[in-house]
């Protein structure tokens, strides 16, 4: 006999620690529980961190089915909360017979014999065994109380060591985490695709579903990374716990979110001791406070390495601005200024070859093409010097430029002529961009240009802009074709109107639209 109770245990041993992972162990724990000593249910229930009550309930012997018709799982009271009161072994023949047994919630099997052990991990009670109605209808033996009590010790030995090797994957986690958006900050990564892999970090970081950053913008919140099952990308809800995180820097944790299918915990993202946005990592499961507390940390590494990508980006951006500048400025103090005394001196000449005409045509044609030079170094020194993060018209012309660039052949040449960002209200402005992005857009379409102009002139009382090339085709039959109704529209919206004629050299087309100002 006593040689078959010391080989059940060794074998409750050996099943429970041949698993690393937490989870198993205390599943392992309690199946072997049962059937060292033949019992029909068993339970392990984990204390929660005060101490007071059951954080995790792990059983055997009823399907998820029963469990779904019983509720909510045990909190710790009744018989259950005698052993967290007392964690001492307990052994009862009928568990209606305790004076602190307050019976069964309904759809429950009936349970009758009970034994209870308590799990110690570093001399603390991590959790207790729970194990009803023997097989066989007898009650608990004492020999069974103590292989239970053996195993429990047994088990506490491999929770702690399944503790340990959890906190090494998380930490290897936490370094991997921190490693890539480090790498993605700089590397230069553009703040958007740096948050977005913050919250990819965070959200395999503690194995969330879904993770999101949330900032303050114009007095309300906005989303502006989500990743996984996180809210898509716009404004938050008011009063939701994400605006506390916000206001009051501190972290917290729900159990149901409108932003998450699920629970959710937040966390600030600081700089200089100011909070700017706010991490979530949502998850179907509870997060516990371990995982909390390790996204809080991963937090504020986070926003050590998005302030300094911001800073980084910052200085990258300031010295763009300066050379910048500084070629504007050799351009207008060297180029333009050459340019300019050549055409005063071709203007010179011209007036002492007066009887020749052929001559003075050509001198007057290359006057003509070095003021048109002129105009156009004046136009790419205006670019310059307004950095691309800068609103504004020739900005957003030439944004829309650049952008349709890679459908034609060419690059288009763009001019600008007058105070343009000057005298352009918000209103035309907001038709002028449009009309640019169309026309070249059906240039690159059906045009099959090699060479696309664009000229854009501003005056006290007019704007008007000229789109043209050299492409096949000709004015006729390709009123359709260009869309030029969308443009002719917008330009009678403001008052204007639009001309269609030949374009460069006498091939392609140009299109004219202009508006009063």
């Amino acid at each position: 006999m006593r040689e078959e109770r010391v080989a059940r245990l060794l074998d409750a041993v050996l099943a429970v620690t041949g698993d690393l992972q937490l989870e198993s162990v205390l599943a392992r724990v309690i199946e072997s529980a049962c059937a060292m000593v033949e019992a029909r249910y068993g339970a392990l229930g984990v204390l929660a961190d005060d101490g007071q009550g059951l954080s995790e309930f792990v059983t055997t012997g009823i399907d998820d089915a029963a469990i779904e018709r019983i509720g909510r799982l045990p909190e710790g009271r009744g018989i259950l909360g005698v052993l967290i009161a007392h964690p001492e072994p307990l052994r009862l023949d009928d568990l209606k017979d305790h004076p602190a047994s307050f019976g069964f919630p309904r759809n429950h099997p009936p349970m009758n014999s009970f034994l209870g052990a308590p799990i110690r991990v570093r001399d603390e009670v991590f959790g207790n065994l729970y194990l009803t109605e023997k097989v066989g209808g007898r009650g608990f033996t004492a020999d069974d109380e103590q292989l239970v009590v053996g195993l429990a010790a047994v088990a506490g030995a491999a929770i702690a060591n399944a503790r340990l090797v959890g906190d090494l994957h998380r930490r290897d986690a936490w370094r991997s985490a921190v490693m890539e958006v480090t790498t993605s900050v700089l590397s230069g990564d553009a703040p958007d695709r740096a948050h977005e892999r913050v919250s990819e970090a965070a959200r395999t970081l503690i194995g969330g579903t879904g993770a999101a950053i949330v900032a303050a913008a114009g007095g309300s919140a906005q989303v502006i990374a989500s990743v996984g099952d996180g809210p898509p990308i716009g404004p938050v809800p008011a009063e939701t716990p994400v605006a506390e995180v916000l206001a009051e820097g501190v972290a917290v944790t729900v159990e149901e979110s409108v932003l998450f299918p699920g629970c959710v915990s937040w966390v600030p993202l600081r700089e200089r001791d100011e909070v700017v946005a706010a991490l979530g990592v949502g998850s179907p499961q509870p997060i516990v406070a371990s995982d909390a507390a390790q996204l809080a940390l991963f937090a504020a590494q986070a926003s050590l390495a998005l302030a300094h990508g911001r800073v980084s980006s910052d200085l990258r951006r300031l010295e763009r601005i300066e050379d910048r500048e500084r070629i504007g400025r050799d351009l207008h103090d060297t180029v333009i200024q050459r340019l300019f005394a050549t055409g005063l001196g071709l203007q010179a000449l011209a007036r002492r070859v007066e009887d020749r005409p052929e001559v003075a045509e050509r001198l007057a044609r290359a006057v003509d093409d070095v003021d048109a030079t002129v105009k156009e170094i004046r136009s790419t020194i205006f670019a310059l010097q307004a950095p691309p993060e800068v609103a504004s018209v020739r900005g957003d012309i030439l944004r829309v430029a650049d952008e349709i660039a890679s459908m034609l052949k060419n690059t288009p040449r763009v001019r600008f002529e007058g105070p343009i960002d000057t005298v352009v209200s918000a209103a035309v402005a907001e038709h002028l961009v449009p009309v640019v992005r169309e026309a070249l857009t059906n240039v690159a379409r059906h045009a099959d240009a090699e060479r696309v102009e664009v000229h854009l002139a501003a005056s006290a009382s007019r704007l008007e802009l000229l789109v043209r090339d050299d492409g096949v085709g000709g004015v006729e039959g390709r009123d359709g074709g260009f869309g030029l109704g969308n443009i002719r529209d917008r330009a009678r919206s403001c008052g204007g109107g639009l001309d269609i004629g030949d374009g460069l050299e006498g091939r392609g087309t140009e299109v004219r639209w202009w508006v009063p100002l």
